[in-house]
């Protein structure tokens, strides 16, 4: 019996996660990917041995799949593999449809039907290559067969007319015969009562087709996975929890008189979402845009601001409106491979030790990204990582996780592993759709620069989007960003004058042709200048040779202006410094 490298993939993955209003909606198809790659792995063990990933973990499965398998039975493996994914996918999608219990008809059906199961999201492909010679050679040929039939991309196309979806602007959205406009049914559908309006936003302002529909009613275990309005607040709340737990108490109560979901109910201190922490949130518009309370007595609105003020005056700290959503990825993952596979009499031993390395990593990346930590974990795909987190922790737990790739990947293999990072800091009521779209470029720029044979890079770009004005950027190599929070420090300490670092920016975009030691001249005396008197000597030796430092590394690394970029770094240090005020 001759054995064969199996490789197993299916997409799309990124647009399918992307398409999210919710940050619940990226939790679910990220759960919803990984449950799907899940069963195509178990289906390949039944016949074949996985190789990657060294372990099929729930909710964190990766949708490429390699295996050692018998040749002749490669192909029945593979089909086995697709029909289980498919039949996956049904089940999911059945049990959402069951939960959203919505009034259907033909015309519904025949839209469901079409979607979910004639023309499902998925494409599948898979490759296998024997092993005439060694293991590397035929994971080799398999890689370049999958790579070739990926981009065949032979599938039907299906006819998708009519209103399209509010996510993804392609399918139609679902609606039935009684209903004019996919706009009426879905109007009347947000006001059944067991419709809540975070799923569903009331008078037909969001459309919803089969697959947006699967990832908004589907319920991944009995997990409650937080808004970005939680998440923004969420140092806030854990702040109040140990300073003013009575006023806390207090506010819960107070809430309790209105007629308000309970968006956290596994949480039993405080069960409601965070955007109730915004005082901006307590009006009656709100009321009805939020929470599709159409009467509430401003009287007892204002009681409710009022218990809200009294426990941020408690608690000394007003929730921030700014969280992080934050992008890890192994850098060069490939070449890696390609080079573990170089000595072919150890290049199935490398492969192993590389997949049980990521696996490790894995299984710490839920010990670092954890709420008490400030971290809430979307997807954890191997090398892959997306999670949300508070705007005081995302930096450094970003940073923790990129050393901790370096410290396991390499691991016993003789090689350096970097990860990059793309990181957005947005508004809580920013649409997700752009706060993931900056995420993606931010991504992109990590990963452009300088590289070493093995695709490493170790960069992270900060991408902060306020509410109002363009989207600003920075990047830096992973070893400096622990210094962000020490210009945090310092501009809350008034240490540095928060002028300082768009003074900086406004030189240097002016004076960008003149000579390194000018504009290390002029950082100089900028720097001096902003800074306090009753600053030390050494506490001032000390900053301004962190930016030194940081100005050399980031030159290194990139060839990019330094300077622009330190100065961009600084204006997010002291953004962060102010608590996201704006």
């Amino acid at each position: 019996m001759t054995k064969a490298v199996l490789i197993f993939t299916f997409s799309p993955v990124q647009s399918f996660i992307a398409e999210a209003r919710r940050s619940e909606d990226l939790f679910n198809g990220s759960a919803i990917l990984s449950r799907l790659a899940q069963a195509a792995g178990k289906a390949i063990q039944t016949a074949g041995e996985l190789i990657y990933p060294a372990q099929l973990q729930e909710n964190d499965t990766p949708n490429v799949l390699v295996a050692r398998v018998s040749q002749e039975q490669a192909p029945e493996i593979a089909q086995k593999a697709r029909q289980a994914l498919l039949k996956e996918w049904q089940e999911i999608a059945e049990k959402a449809r069951a939960e959203a219990y919505l009034e259907e008809d033909d015309l519904w059906k025949r839209i469901w039907k079409r979607q979910v199961v004639e023309a499902p999201p998925w494409q599948i492909f898979w490759a296998v290559a024997p092993e005439t010679e060694n293991y590397a050679q035929a994971y080799e040929a398999a890689r370049d067969m999958l790579e070739r039939a990926k981009r065949s991309r032979l599938f039907d196309q299906s006819e998708e007319e009519g209103e399209k979806d509010s996510l993804s602007g392609a399918r139609t959205a679902l609606r039935t015969q009684k209903y004019a406009t996919a706009r009426k049914y879905w109007e009347a559908m947000s006001r059944k009562p067991h419709i809540l309006s975070s799923q569903v936003r009331p008078e037909g302002r969001e459309l919803l087709d089969s697959i947006a529909l699967v990832k908004r009613f589907w319920e991944v275990g009995d997990r409650e996975f937080p808004s970005t309005s939680t998440v923004a607040a969420w140092d806030f709340y854990l702040e109040a929890q140990k300073k003013a737990q009575d006023e806390l108490s207090r506010y819960r109560q107070a809430l309790e008189k209105l007629p308000l979901y309970r968006a956290r109910k596994q949480d039993a201190v405080f069960p409601y979402d965070g955007d109730l922490f915004f005082e901006e949130t307590l009006t009656r518009q709100r009321m009805k845009d939020s929470y599709n309370v159409e009467k509430v007595d401003e009287a007892a609105l204002q009681q409710v601001r009022g218990t809200l003020k009294s426990l941020i005056q408690k608690t000394r700290k007003s929730p921030s409106p700014y969280y992080m959503l934050i992008q890890f990825d192994g850098d060069g993952v490939g070449a890696k491979i390609d080079h573990l596979l170089e000595n072919k009499e150890k290049a199935e031993a490398n492969h192993r030790c590389f997949s049980e390395n990521i696996a490790r990593f894995s299984n710490q990346v839920r010990k670092v990204v954890k709420p008490e930590a400030g971290g809430f974990l979307i997807y954890n795909g191997g090398d892959d990582v997306l999670f949300l987190a508070s705007r005081e922790k995302g930096l450094e737990l970003a940073r923790k996780l990129a050393e901790e790739y370096q410290n396991t990947v390499g691991k016993d293999l003789g090689i350096l592993a970097t990860a990059s990072a793309g990181v957005v800091i947005a508004h809580h009521l920013t649409p997700l759709a752009r706060a993931l779209s900056l995420l993606h470029e931010a991504e992109k720029s990590a990963k452009l620069g300088k590289k070493d044979d093995l695709g490493n890079k170790g960069m992270v770009c900060v991408t902060l989007a306020k509410r109002g004005g363009e989207a600003l950027s920075a990047l830096s190599p992973w070893e400096h960003v622990a210094q962000v929070a020490e210009w945090v420090q310092a501009f809350q300490n008034d240490e540095v004058a928060a002028v300082f670092p768009y003074l900086l920016a406004r030189e240097t975009a002016m004076l960008q042709d003149l000579k390194q030691e000018v504009k290390t001249s002029i950082l100089q005396y900028l720097f001096n200048r902003h800074t306090g008197e009753k600053v030390s000597k050494d506490r001032k030796d000390a900053l301004l040779g962190t930016l030194t430092e940081w100005h050399k590394a980031i030159k290194e690394k990139t060839g990019v202006s330094a300077m622009g970029e330190i100065a961009r770094w600084l204006i997010i240090a002291r953004f962060l410094a102010s608590g996201g005020a704006e």
